[in-house]
């Protein structure tokens, strides 16, 4: 009778953790770039040890067209990669603006990195004559003039297991060496949402949900057992 109530615990909690899961997808279903967290996977190992597992959802969301020429999205493999504070990140989303010091940051104020390192656009004056252009491939130009090329990492294994946190490096070089090769095109003016489905959520909380109320009676029932027996014993 303990067992099954410890098991029925077991499911409880496993079971708020991915109401947790899809409540935070449902959070996130404007967000730029957002990959679907999966629901919690619990894998016991050797010796009674148990790993967590969240499987991420790298599926590509839909490609929304903005027209802001800032506004990048990558169809197909592949990451920016954002300098924060000494580390390198990666991220799907690619709205981008440009700092009073010239650098191309995302909406945080970090900066994207290209080939040569940091773009930085500052001695380039922006107009209906130098437009800014950036190619399929990546390449950032100011009229003719070649600024620098975009560095697109592809990480799909790591960014699976580590999810919409962000990989962080310290070392650019050891993002770089740790990297297959991606196949993608830049999109610029545009920005890949998030690929959530709300509906689909729904009606996986609906089913949570149920599971959450079976386990919990089960340790009712079983507790209020518990109870009687120890009665019964003290007559």
């Amino acid at each position: 009778m303990i067992k099954g109530i410890y098991h029925a615990g077991r499911s409880l909690t496993n079971n708020t953790k991915n109401l947790e899961r899809i409540a935070n997808n449902l959070a996130n279903i404007n967000t730029v770039g957002f990959k679907r967290e999966g629901m919690f996977i619990e894998i016991l190992k050797q010796a009674g040890n148990s790993e967590i597992k969240t499987p991420i959802d790298l599926k590509q969301g839909n490609l929304a067209q903005t027209g802001n020429p800032l506004d990048l999205a990558i169809s197909g493999d592949g990451y920016f990669v954002i300098s924060n504070d000494g580390k390198y990140e990666l991220t799907r989303n690619g709205s981008f603006m440009i700092d009073d010091d010239g650098f191309l940051v995302n909406k945080e104020g970090k900066r994207v990195i290209g080939k040569a390192g940091e773009i930085n656009l500052l001695n380039y004056k922006l107009d209906n004559e130098q437009i800014l252009s950036i190619d399929e491939e990546g390449e950032i130009k100011v009229g003719d003039i070649v600024i620098d090329k975009l560095l697109i990492i592809n990480q799909q294994e790591r960014f699976a297991d580590l999810g919409n946190i962000g990989l962080k490096y310290d070392d650019l070089n050891d993002l770089l060496n740790s990297s297959s090769e991606a196949d993608y095109k830049i999109m610029q003016g545009y920005l890949e949402e998030s690929n959530v489905n709300p509906i689909e959520e729904m009606e996986l909380m609906i089913k949570v949900s149920k599971d959450y109320e079976a386990s919990y009676r089960i340790v009712q029932s079983l507790d209020d057992s518990i109870q009687k027996a120890n009665e019964i014993g003290k007559v």
